[in-house]
């Protein structure tokens, strides 16, 4: 075993703090396009991905991936994966959506039995009808972190737990409520989106939400690699997410390398603002975080 610096004591000294998210092992469902399942190189070649960034990175945010068309291996396995071959250490997200409490409960359980200190929470997106059931046994992603962190003391571990937040919904009352609560229920930090997508526009504009609202120091912006202009146009119909005009200039400019070095340029703004860190999406590719975070 890679022995690592625990995240709480990176959390105790107040450096930036860098989480990257990454996906776990997946493979295509259609068995016409993929007969054979490689696990074991798969795993191999996903360990290796994250050891080429684990210089760049605090944490490895391992992502729960909703989609139907994917099989991939568990967020929990995955993340001990990481925390044992790699050295760094691995949040799994746990997912309200997909399992009811027994389960969630036997799976904080296991992240503890593996050594896996640190964890994310989120609801999830409701699957549409296409053959998955959406489970929701809890109220919400508080109930779940109150919970997690009665087993936790119970174990007589301190944990240090994520959570998301919208920043379309500070907005309003409940939106602001839901912040406050994931905080007074547990969360370290609230990872947010939508994606903090260039210095000109979203930067300013989420730093002012987040300062007029006293969350500027428990809230980590998020950095996304867009690809192209028609990829900005996917996200903003899929996720609903208001991305400036500004930012499809700069991808007719330069196209994906363009857009990452804006995405750096996001990165290295939030450190120069004395923020508390940053969180790097990676969409899949975790060889990204280099180009915005080194």
């Amino acid at each position: 075993m890679v022995e690592c610096l625990k995240l709480r004591q990176k959390l105790e000294r107040r450096d930036f703090l860098r989480i990257v998210e990454v996906f776990p092992p997946n493979f295509t469902a259609e068995r016409d396009r993929e007969p054979l399942i490689g696990l074991r190189q798969k795993t191999r070649d996903f360990l290796e991905r994250v050891k080429k960034i684990q210089n760049l990175a605090d944490a490895i945010l391992i992502a729960d991936v909703k989609d139907l068309s994917r099989l991939k291996l568990g967020t929990i396995y995955s993340a001990a994966m990481v925390q044992e071959e790699v050295g760094i250490e691995a949040v799994p997200v746990i997912t309200a959506r997909d399992s009811n409490r027994p389960a969630i409960r036997s799976a904080i359980l296991t992240a503890l039995s593996l050594g896996l200190d640190s964890l994310m929470f989120v609801w999830g997106d409701t699957y549409a009808d296409d053959g998955a059931k959406n489970v929701y046994d809890y109220r919400g992603v508080g109930e779940m972190m109150r919970e997690a962190g009665a087993l936790f003391e119970r174990a007589g571990v301190r944990p240090t737990f994520f959570a998301p937040i919208d920043l379309a919904t500070l907005d309003a009352p409940r939106g602001r409520h839901l912040a406050h609560s994931r905080l007074k229920s547990g969360a370290e930090y609230l990872l947010a989106q939508p994606p903090t997508a260039d210095v000109s526009h979203t930067f300013p504009s989420h730093m002012r939400t987040l300062r007029s609202r006293r969350l500027n120091s428990r809230v980590l912006l998020n950095v996304f690699p867009f690809r192209s202009s028609d990829d900005i146009e996917y996200c903003r119909k899929k996720f609903g997410w208001d991305l400036p005009p500004h930012l499809d200039a700069i991808a007719e400019k330069g196209g994906e390398p363009e857009l990452l070095k804006e995405a750096k340029r996001v990165a290295d703004r939030l450190r120069a603002a004395g923020c508390q860190g940053v969180y790097v999406s990676t969409r899949g590719r975790p060889e990204l975080a280099r180009f915005i975070l080194d």
